[in-house]
């Protein structure tokens, strides 16, 4: 594992921790308890990591053009319609 997949894992391993801590309201009775826990996390993280890397490593020209088809829409939506005076913004009633 190279170093940006090893911050990846830790980073994401501490956000697991968190959310387990936070869902199910933990409570420790020693350091055991707690380094499993988040050893449990760094396992799980590094399943994410490893195939996150591998997905992104392999299908990398697919990702490329969907975020540039997802940024080309966002910047479309964004973009304020020219008024034209030919139409009516008035409601009838």
């Amino acid at each position: 594992m190279d170093s940006a997949q090893t911050i990846a894992m830790f980073i994401i391993a501490i956000v697991f921790f968190i959310i387990i801590n936070k869902i199910f309201r933990v409570t420790y009775f020693g350091i055991k308890g707690f380094f499993f826990v988040f050893l449990c996390c760094m396992l799980v993280a590094a399943a994410v990591v490893t195939w996150l890397f591998s997905f992104i490593a392999n299908y990398y020209g697919w990702i490329i053009g969907v975020v540039a088809v997802i940024s080309i829409l966002v910047a479309v939506g964004k973009r304020k319609p020219k008024d034209n005076e030919n139409t009516q913004t008035d409601n009838i009633q």
